[in-house]
């Protein structure tokens, strides 16, 4: 295992939240694929050819739009599947849950949440971050040939284009399910953010990009203790989680970038729009 970086005061964090690069853990399991790493206490992760594992100690209390496991519930294995880039199955559930029971089969189908994705696992972010109390684990993958406008981008009546952001954020603290979806809020922001920051746009319309038209995000929090109530991006929890997922995003995609020969900004070049 292979990071950088330590752990600093938020006064440092709000000033700059991406100076939260200095001291955001990044991990490298690219270089021990197959190998458990450690993300939080009783949290590890491990790197497969077609997946990303996490597996808690316990069950985790959890918000998924995953394509299996979806919703609020408690869960132990959160999976982010890469899929050929022509996947197509009318069932994707059901194939997923055969997947999943063939390659993990002492992993319960009821106890997982699973994401889907077509970009490559083996340039994911995998970063860690902690203030005081508060500390976190972010894994992200990125693909944006699918990036869109939200209310911007027209619906679309056939199979979208690749490209997905998935983002798994792992929380050291107990939240109750208010907290869990103002997490998500709090991550869908800093998703917008630096999509911007990096000139992503609409294909179709030459909008800066929000997200993508399959985004999906998993949030899970330890049980036990007082759970926080909030976690907007001005709470000490929300400013960690916005910094670290924002990195992590911008490492994601400037890595399919790079690994696509695909430039940044290139529609709003062509279409003039502002």
């Amino acid at each position: 295992m292979a990071y950088r970086g330590v752990t600093t005061g938020m006064g440092s964090l709000h000033r700059n939240a991406e100076s939260a690069l200095a001291f955001i853990r990044r991990y490298c399991p690219e270089r021990t694929p197959g190998s458990w790493l450690s993300l939080l206490p009783g949290l590890r992760g491990r790197l497969e050819k077609e997946c990303i594992l996490i597996a808690a100690d316990m069950p985790w209390r959890c918000v998924s739009s995953g394509i299996l496991g979806g919703g609020i519930s408690d869960k132990r294995f959160f999976v982010n599947r890469q899929v050929h880039k022509n996947y197509n199955e009318c069932q994707p559930q059901g194939e997923t849950i055969a997947f999943l029971t063939g390659a993990f089969p002492d992993c319960p189908i009821d106890q997982t949440t699973a994401l889907m994705t077509a970009a490559r696992v083996s340039q994911a972010a995998w970063m860690q971050n902690r203030c005081g109390p508060i500390g976190l684990s972010v894994v992200v993958t990125a693909g944006v040939r699918n990036a869109c406008a939200a209310g911007v981008t027209p619906c679309w009546e056939r199979t979208p284009e690749i490209g997905t952001i998935n983002i798994m954020a792992f929380l050291d603290n107990s939240l109750t399910d208010g907290a869990l979806i103002n997490a998500v809020q709090t991550i869908t922001e800093a998703k917008s953010r630096v999509l911007r920051e990096l000139r992503i746009c609409c294909a179709q319309t030459g909008d800066w990009a929000t997200g993508t038209g399959t985004d999906a995000v998993v949030v899970a929090a330890r049980p036990g203790g007082e759970p926080l109530a909030y976690a907007g991006p001005t709470t000490r929890l929300g400013a960690l989680l916005a910094a670290t997922a924002g990195a992590a995003l911008r490492q994601a995609v400037q890595a399919y970038l790079s690994a696509t020969g695909r430039r940044a900004g290139q529609a709003k070049e062509a279409t003039g729009a502002k």
